[in-house]
């Protein structure tokens, strides 16, 4: 077998590697630019990435490389990191989009684990890059990579140019209000304000006067006329959060604005037009108040016609450090604060969490993290301990203990209850499980050796071990 690695890094790095690709029945290349390193891998049957992580000198090419790939330069990937602990921020967010494992090279110029990266290079099926859904309007920009998700950015640009009013559901902190921005940033409404009203942070006797506003004198401290939401929005879009909140008076009225166009202002019997669009947000799915009889029904079949139900961000884990890295870079600019390095174990950490506030959870947790950053770097220790508990605390259930396991160790544990299944039904028979499995003898040996499942002295004999290199230990 001849295959070929292509290597994107310190070219001191990429001489020590060689030396060791040349005990072995890989090739390695090493490549100095984006442009070049597209093409090797565009045209490779099994297109291998060796990334270096610890060179300063490379994270611009790197980052053009990788940015290139996402954006459809190429369809599958295999990419490998190596260097130390640390991702240089500029590309923690890709790496952790496209890199199947980390490799680490210690200072005294040894790497870690070799036959783990053989075994990589020898059983590696390229993995498929992850597709984008990308919206830029006006200095408002999403971006994500979560299937789950796709669906309903796709529908809310469809629809962002036509005058109806659109509902979204979602979990507090799920991207409501940036929704709701891009579909007025994107509609024909753009240049008309944008209004947002949170009902759940005004009380229940003040929400009509906001939204409607009042005159003078209709009620205790009225000293003056005062517009509300609706009037102020004019021809812009009005986007009412935590509609749940609403009585059922509220909300008698605001079917009387979807439905006629028109609301009075609070002390006042003259009818008014409303021009603004209307986007309506709820954290619960609103079918739940109208059983409990305290959402009306005709506001809620209304408010339904175009329901948009929001994922929370546990599921949609490919977007979390992408996510994570662009508000470590807005709370970096914010508070000035230089940060140019990201431990795995941080990116470990964030993805252990279940983060039930969402996206406001997440933002909170790294801007403490930005605050309390040494060194230009962001560590494990950064963190709050509600973050870094879920995966260093013990469980209290099997279940609970494996959603703390590193993505490696999850990998690890699947591939060898898949093996220890395979040899089950194949009566222990090795030859016979290889075969069925689709992989060479010699492949089941190392999977099973790499995974504990038998000793070096049974495969010794078996498959050579190329660990005499000065290079690895």
């Amino acid at each position: 077998m001849d295959r070929t690695a292509w290597f994107l890094g310190d070219e001191a790095l990429a001489q020590r590697l060689g030396q060791f690709f040349h005990e072995t029945p890989f090739s390695l290349r090493h490549i100095s630019d984006a442009e070049s390193a597209i093409k090797e891998l565009a045209t490779a049957t099994v297109p291998i990435l060796l990334v270096d992580t610890s060179s300063s000198h490379s994270v611009e090419i790197t980052a053009s490389l990788l940015r290139k790939i996402i954006d459809g330069a190429l369809r599958t990937i295999s990419l490998f990191t190596i260097g130390d602990d640390f991702y240089p921020t500029s590309i923690a967010a890709d790496l952790a989009l496209l890199a199947t494992d980390h490799f680490l090279w210690r200072d005294d110029q040894q790497l870690t684990d070799p036959q783990r990266l053989l075994d990589h290079l020898a059983e590696t099926v390229p993995r498929p890059v992850p597709k984008c859904r990308h919206i830029q309007a006006f200095g408002i920009e999403l971006r994500t990579y979560a299937p789950e998700f796709f669906a309903v950015v796709d529908d809310l640009v469809r629809v962002a140019s036509r005058d109806v009013t659109i509902l979204l559901v979602g979990e507090t902190g799920t991207g409501k209000t940036t929704l709701a921005k891009i579909v007025h940033s994107i509609s024909a409404r753009r240049g008309h304000p944008f209004q947002h009203l949170a009902c759940g942070a005004l009380p229940a006797d003040l929400i009509e006067s906001e939204l409607f506003g009042h005159t003078r004198g209709a009620f205790t401290g009225a000293d003056r006329n005062k517009i509300g939401r609706f009037q102020a929005a004019g021809r812009g879009t009005l986007l009412l959060d935590e509609v749940d909140v609403l009585d059922l008076k509220q909300q008698t009225k605001l079917l009387k604005v979807i439905e006629e166009g028109e609301y009075e202002m609070v002390g006042s019997t003259e009818a008014r037009k409303s021009e603004a669009r209307l986007i309506v947000a709820s954290n619960i799915k609103l079918q739940q108040l109208v059983d409990e009889g305290k959402f009306r029904l005709d506001l809620y079949y209304r408010l339904n016609v175009l329901e948009f139900l929001l994922p929370p961000l546990r599921e949609r884990m490919l977007d979390l450090i992408p996510l994570a890295m662009q508000f470590i870079e807005e709370l970096a600019r914010e508070h000035d604060i230089v940060i140019k390095r990201v431990h795995r174990d941080f990116l470990e950490a964030l993805h252990a969490h279940d983060w039930p506030g969402n996206l406001r959870e997440l933002k909170n947790h790294l801007r403490r993290a930005a605050l309390f950053c040494d060194n230009e770097e962001l560590t494990v220790n950064d963190l709050s301990h509600k973050v870094i508990q879920a995966q260093f605390a013990p469980a209290a259930s099997s279940k609970q203990s494996k959603s703390s396991w590193k993505l490696v160790e999850r990998v690890a544990q699947s591939e060898k209850e898949m093996l220890r299944a395979a040899l089950e039904a194949n009566d222990n028979n090795r030859t016979q499980t290889a075969k069925a499995l689709g992989i060479s003898r010699v492949g089941l040996y190392k999977k099973l050796r790499r995974l504990g499942l038998i000793d070096d002295e049974t495969v010794a004999d078996i498959v050579p071990v190329s660990e005499t290199s000065p290079l690895i230990r």
